[in-house]
């Protein structure tokens, strides 16, 4: 637990989609993959958080699928049709 926070702390992309990967090599415990979430959350945007953001989605928790989603970029508005 304590690396994961560590590499959450330490904001390097490199780590994103290798602690999604734990988390999925987990399935039962939930407590670390939503802290790899919480970690993923602290590392800057990029394709490799996008990634591990993604694989999350897959995991077979629905706590760690719905945090996973929700730490995903926000999504565009929609179009009203009305001009700004």
């Amino acid at each position: 637990m304590a690396a994961v926070i560590s590499l959450g702390n330490r904001g390097d992309l490199k780590a994103a989609v290798p602690l999604a990967r734990c988390a999925l090599e987990h399935p039962t415990d939930i407590v670390l993959a939503r802290e790899i979430v919480a970690a993923l959350r602290k590392l800057p945007g990029g394709p490799q958080k996008e990634a591990a953001l993604t694989l999350l989605q897959g995991h077979p928790a629905p706590a760690v699928r719905k945090a996973a989603a929700a730490a995903g970029p926000p999504k565009e508005p929609r179009a009203t049709g009305k001009a700004l």
